[in-house]
This record gives C-alpha cells, sequence and structure tokens, in this order.
C-alpha cells in the first residue's frame, strides 16, 4: 500500500500511521464525543462545527490553537515545510508533554508497533497534507487534554540533499527517536473543553463504520463524501480503501490483500491495486469518526477493499494482517452495485 500511514503504518502505521489510543467502556472514561451542552440542550441539537486554521513547518506547529471545545471541529491544515506533516490529537491526562512523548516511541521508532500510553484514551488524527499542500476535514474529538503532534519522520534536510520527495522513501533502517517529528519540536498542548452544544458529523454521501475487528461499508455509484465512525468497543481504527483494477471480483481481491503478508507471497492470480490510496478515513478512538473525500467517487461495478493497519492498544502486528500471522484480518473487499 502506498500512503505513508500505510508504510509506516506500524509498519506497518507508520501511525501512522497507523497508530493509536483506544477508549474502554463509559465507566472508565471512553469517548463520549457530546452527550449534553453546558446550556441544558439535548444531544439531539445540531451545531456547526468549529473551524480551526493550524500551520505546520519543519518541526513544528507555527500557527494552531491552544484551546478547544469538545464535539465537532473543522481543521484546515497548512504545511509549509519542505516534507509531509500531519495533525494528530491524541490525550495525554496530566502527563507533561515532555514526558509523554517519549513513552510513544515505541509506536513509530524502533521495529515500531509497539504498545500506546496509557494517557491516550482518546484521540483523533483527521488530516496529514504533502509539503506546499492545504487539507481540510471535518471530525470528532472529546474533552480532555490532548498533544497536537506529527509522528511522520520525512527529513527535510536529506530531502534538500537527495532532491527526493520523503513521500517515495520508505525507512531501510527502522526509524530511531530523534527522526520523529514530535520529538524534534512538532507537539504541543491543546486542551479540549467541555461541549457547548451537542454534535455529530454531517451529513455524508455514505458512511464506513469500524469495529473491533470488523467493517459495514454503505456506498453507492458517484459517492464522494464519506463519514467514518469507529464503534470499537476498545481499539483505534481506520480505514484506508484501495481501487482494484477492473474486472476484479471480492475473493479474488481478499486472497490478493492477503497474500501480500505471506511468507510465500501472493497466490497464482494474485492481483494489485489499481488506487491503493483512493480513499483514507483518518485515524481515531471509540466513539469518535471524521468526514473524509474521495475525489473520484464510488464507481458502479468496481470492487474496492478497506483495511486498518492501526496496531492494538498493547502492541503487535498491525489489525489487517491476517489472523493466522498474528493480527485480526480487519480487511474486506466489496463491490459497489
Amino acid at each position: 500500500m502506498g500512503s505513508r500511514r500505510v508504510l509506516r503504518g506500524l509498519v506497518a502505521l507508520t501511525f501512522l500511521t497507523s497508530f493509536l489510543a483506544a477508549c474502554g467502556d463509559d465507566d472508565d472514561g471512553d469517548a463520549t464525543p457530546v452527550e449534553e451542552a453546558d446550556d441544558g440542550g439535548t444531544a439531539e441539537e445540531e451545531v456547526e462545527a468549529q473551524t480551526i486554521d493550524v500551520t505546520g513547518v519543519d518541526y513544528a506547529f507555527s500557527e494552531a490553537p491552544t484551546e478547544l471545545d469538545a464535539g465537532l471541529v473543522t481543521i484546515n491544515f497548512t504545511n509549509e515545510g519542505e516534507v509531509e506533516h500531519e495533525a494528530a490529537f491524541v490525550e495525554i491526562g496530566d502527563t507533561p508533554l515532555t514526558e509523554f512523548l517519549p513513552k510513544f516511541d515505541p509506536v513509530f521508532a524502533g521495529e515500531g508497533g509497539g504498545p500506546i500510553p496509557a494517557e491516550s484514551e482518546n484521540l483523533a488524527v483527521p488530516v496529514e497534507a504533502a509539503a506546499g499542500e492545504t487539507e481540510s476535514a471535518t471530525f470528532l474529538i472529546s474533552e480532555g487534554t490532548y498533544a497536537l503532534m506529527c509522528s511522520f519522520d520525512g527529513d527535510a534536510e536529506e530531502q534538500a540533499e537527495e532532491g527526493e520527495s520523503d513521500l517515495e522513501d520508505e525507512e531501510e533502517e527502522p526509524v530511531t527517536p530523534e527522526r520523529l517529528h514530535y520529538n524534534r519540536g512538532m507537539a504541543q498542548v491543546v486542551t479540549v473543553g467541555p461541549a457547548t452544544g451537542a454534535a455529530e458529523l454531517p451529513e455524508a454521501d455514505g458512511t464506513i463504520t469500524a469495529a473491533d475487528w470488523s467493517f459495514e461499508v454503505d456506498v453507492a455509484d458517484g459517492d464522494t463524501t464519506i463519514n467514518f465512525e469507529n464503534t470499537g468497543p476498545e481499539q483505534i481504527h481506520f480505514a484506508g480503501i484501495s481501487l482494484m483494477p477492473e474486472g476484479t471480483d471480492v475473493e479474488t481481491a481478499e486472497t490478493s490483500f492477503a497474500g501480500q503478508f505471506s511468507e510465500t507471497g501472493p497466490p497464482e492470480g494474485a492481483v494489485e491495486p489499481e488506487d491503493d490510496e483512493f480513499g483514507f478515513s483518518g485515524v481515531y478512538s471509540t466513539g469518535l469518526g471524521g468526514q473524509f473525500t474521495v475525489s473520484e467517487g464510488f464507481e458502479s461495478g468496481r470492487t474496492y477493499i478497506v483495511y486498518c493497519f492501526v496496531q492494538d492498544r498493547t502492541g503487535g502486528p498491525p489489525h489487517a494482517i491476517p489472523e493466522d500471522m498474528g493480527g485480526h484480518g480487519m480487511f474486506r473487499a466489496f463491490t459497489v452495485e
């Protein structure tokens, strides 16, 4: 898979991109984006999204809010750096930022796939942007204290010297903590206060719902705006989407996908995606989600595969890895009617 998040992906995230945090049950303070407004409103009421502007450089956030309200947020993320960056909101609780960040290193550095810090019950990773680009996303976030951070490791100095894009540069050697952008200054604290009104994702053309360890897909021909929700109950998930070659059926798509992880390689007749970056939802803990766009739109008669490369909260292989290889087989092929 070609996406930065899948390549690292905990590498299988890289977070990212696989990454991150899970929620517990209601008694343990799990994510409940908005239950009741401070002014006495109910969850049935709708509110407009807060809009925030965030600017990333190599390696810091040169513009970003320090406070937000829980609920619906639209982020406009501008990357003024020379390498790709992301805007990730990762709950840190009462832990000082300088003490929290080293706890996150095993998730991305070394072999990756390490345990997610206990403080990170909630997280939302709505957007990433290539150098010089601005990307926007609308998502839900819960009350708490967060690190706004970037977990990527692209090196602006190396790119300038080599004249290559970090998006095409897969690390042959394990990533060291020193390369991670949040350890180079790209992290700051953001306080998310109580909701000022009830909120839910805006209306979309279709939906993709993740659970532990499956996907439900409701999309139709021409759909471009998709709402993604993680229903958990415990793990963090995302939806990466690949478009398979025309004429591929569901069985061939799934055996081809699973075969890429096999020691013996893909089976005879396996096919590769026509577009392995057709869509990406962002990464969310239980109870949260976001709206994303697939610019080409889903097409009737075409087969797609949706997958999650986040690892368990306790660490280990990404969720999409087949069960016989230690994962959860969290992928699904579907053909649009």
